[in-house]
């Protein structure tokens, strides 16, 4: 379904937290090139209290590049619906050299060498200034999240990462603007997902003592650093699916402790998460599962050899 990004439609929030009522439709290319809000991100970017940027960041708009959403509500708590997927995937690489992220990107224009990558529709720098973030099509939307793992594989390779939260179609970003972005509207659809991973050996007392020990060992280094490992609330559920499949109900406990650092945590949501976890399960999320998302988290790639 492939089109450019001034024919592909997304919805427009004019603030973070705009109710459904407060929910626009407009094009991704106007999103990405109209100089609207210039002077708020300048601001942004020139504002050097911590505390001030934050205010003037979290007042900029929000677009969902994956598409045209509208809220439902579940369960107690609104979430996005897809109505219409845009066709494109949109990838964050920030630049946070004081967290060890990707730090190799400070100074380095990143546009000039994304022109080499044939499936890139648009790079431009985020709206705090330091980072980049890309809009790819892709060949089915379906596959978002397989296409964002497999982007993920080869960002690493070239000793980039990208933010995990994007592997969601419904991820919501920030409003940005760039004097000079790259533009290719002749980009490929990008099609590339991992190979099937190979799965772990079925559950016995035995490999379900080991797993403990190698979770445990994971455990201690989220508490140690406070890592969110689940950044998207599909994350949370996945693991949960792992939890209960390697452990039943005793997976619980694990579940509490691995999520506590979730912004957006609650014991009562685990608890929900975890039980339909336990009554209708997903055979397909595994160990690998819970140590792919350690991995990914923000200072996990120091750590590989944990939960091995």
């Amino acid at each position: 379904m492939y089109q450019s990004i001034f024919k592909a439609n997304v919805s427009f929030f004019p603030c973070k937290e705009a109710g459904k009522s407060k929910i626009q439709t407009i094009s991704l290319g106007r999103a990405l090139l109209a100089d609207t809000w210039r002077a708020q991100v300048e601001a942004l970017r020139a504002e050097a209290d911590p505390a001030k940027r934050q205010a003037i960041k979290e007042a900029l708009p929000c677009i969902s590049p994956g598409g045209v959403f509208t809220y439902v509500q579940k369960g107690g708590r609104k979430s996005m619906s897809l109505i219409t997927p845009s066709g494109f995937l949109c990838a964050d690489i920030d630049c946070k050299p004081e967290k060890g992220i990707n730090s190799a990107l400070a100074g380095f224009d990143l546009k000039a060498e994304i022109s080499r990558l044939p499936f890139v529709a648009y790079c431009g720098k985020s709206c705090g200034g330091a980072g980049y973030f890309l809009i790819i099509p892709i060949a089915d939307p379906a596959k978002y999240r397989d296409y964002y793992k497999a982007l993920q594989a080869d960002a690493e390779k070239c000793g980039l990462t990208l933010d995990a939260a994007c592997s969601s179609i419904a991820f919501k970003r920030f409003v940005s603007w760039d004097a000079d972005p790259y533009i290719n509207t002749a980009a490929r659809p990008y099609s590339y997902t991992l190979p099937e991973r190979k799965r772990d050996a079925p559950i016995t007392p035995e490999t379900a003592q080991e797993y403990a020990a190698k979770l445990e060992a994971i455990i201690t280094k989220v508490e140690a650093e406070k890592l969110d490992i689940a950044p998207a609330e599909r994350d949370w559920f996945e693991m949960c699916c792992a939890l209960a499949n390697i452990f039943g109900e005793a997976g619980r406990d694990y579940a509490h402790r691995l999520f506590q650092f979730y912004p957006g945590y609650t014991a009562a949501e685990t608890d929900a998460k975890f039980t339909r976890a336990i009554e209708s399960p997903y055979p397909a999320y595994t160990f690998g599962t819970i140590r792919e998302f350690f991995k990914r988290s923000t200072i996990a790639r120091d750590f590989d050899d944990i939960g091995q």
